[in-house]
């Protein structure tokens, strides 16, 4: 059982609490909002809200405080990784879904827009937490883009989402898009980097160091690789997408999955944009995000290693990275999404999918 020290900050990352504890496992997944539970020394000043920073040598992790329960001895703090800080509804302008040249602002600046002003520069100040937000300059941004999030009013063209769910994880699922978390406790500040991991990392998981627990992946046969989208207004315009062998798409009939499986759609072009062959562009490209986009992520991959593995260095992969997994002569291709840390164990979660806990342990004979 590892020890780690335990670090407890207020909301303005002022020191609260310190104590070394045994930790039996940490769950450090981006798209579920786990809570974990670590027991310390007896004390009242762990309030929920705060902030968590668990250190051992090989491994760090900072989230928020959900609850804090003092016992006579001990005092058990449930925590969630930090990003689940922005579990929180919002008002949303949906005409944002669509290409930046006409929003003016890409997903990823999207996102840190809404982050800035419900945290950093709202007008509750009370709300407002001790961050920064950049997107990375090295990326290239999320030009069109659909959440899947709609209005139910004809009238306005504004919905209530969930910030973590319908956006945060949606940009992760959809399209690679990652929140780094950076703790400067220096400085007082929590640093938010908008990124895209999309240099794929090679595990081999046929290797004796590692344990393939769960493979549920969707064949790419399985599903729509080429899709046809009609102009409802005028039927002799149309584009088709292709779905390629490294489950990227396009417009190029190149590299093609076999068999071909069709899907014939129709749209009517956004009647915002006055050109009418890019207001067809448009509408056609958001069809084939809703309908196509994250199939390389439409899966579930855990891989059991030891933490400080010297060839799958598994401390080094930071989530939303890109990786491809050899396994029994084929090769997979996900992100990582989550991480699971069994005392000298950590399990790495790659993909969108999530087993239930009564699956699993159906599929495990009745053991976690």
């Amino acid at each position: 059982m590892q020890q780690y020290n335990v670090d407890i900050f207020d909301r303005q990352l002022n020191f609260v609490f310190n104590a070394s504890a045994p930790v039996i496992s940490i769950d450090d997944d981006y798209i579920s909002s786990t809570v974990n539970t670590v027991e310390v020394p007896a004390t009242d000043l762990v309030k929920s809200g705060q902030f968590i920073r668990l250190e051992s040598d090989t491994f760090s992790f900072f989230g928020v405080v959900t609850d804090a329960s003092p016992g006579e001895h001990t005092t058990s703090i449930q925590f969630k990784s930090f990003i689940t800080v922005f579990d929180e509804d919002f008002l949303f302008d949906s005409l944002l879904q669509r290409s930046a040249s006409l929003s003016h602002q890409t997903l990823e600046e999207t996102i840190a827009k809404y982050i800035q002003e419900l945290y950093v520069t709202n007008s509750d100040s009370s709300q407002n937490l001790p961050i920064t937000i950049t997107v990375d300059p090295s990326i290239n941004q999320t030009d069109v883009w659909a959440l899947g999030m709609a209005t139910e009013n004809d009238n306005t063209y504004f919905c209530i989402g969930n910030l973590y769910k319908s956006m945060i994880v949606t940009a992760l699922k959809k399209y690679g898009i990652v929140i780094d978390v950076i703790p400067d406790l220096s400085e007082k500040l929590v640093k938010l980097r908008i990124t895209k991991k999309t240099t794929a990392v090679k595990i081999d998981a046929d290797l004796k160091n590692v344990y393939m627990k769960t493979l549920k992946y969707k064949n790419k046969s399985s599903g729509t690789n080429k899709l046809v989208v009609y102009n409802i207004e005028n039927f002799n315009q149309s584009v088709t997408f292709y779905v390629h062998t490294d489950d990227s798409w396009d417009n190029e009939d190149r590299d093609r999955v076999i068999p071909v499986i069709r899907e014939i759609r129709s749209v009517t072009p956004d009647s915002d944009i006055a050109d009418p062959s890019a207001a067809f562009t448009v509408a056609a490209t958001e069809v084939a995000y809703s309908t196509i986009s994250g199939s390389a992520y439409d899966n579930l991959i855990e891989l059991e290693t030891y933490i400080g593995d010297p060839i799958v260095k598994p401390e080094e992969l930071r989530i939303g990275q890109s990786v491809s997994i050899s396994y029994k002569g084929a090769k997979y291709t996900s992100i990582l999404t989550g991480r699971k840390i069994n005392n000298s164990k950590i399990t790495l979660l790659f993909g969108s999918e999530r087993i239930e806990y009564s699956k699993r342990v159906a599929m495990n004979g009745g053991k976690t």
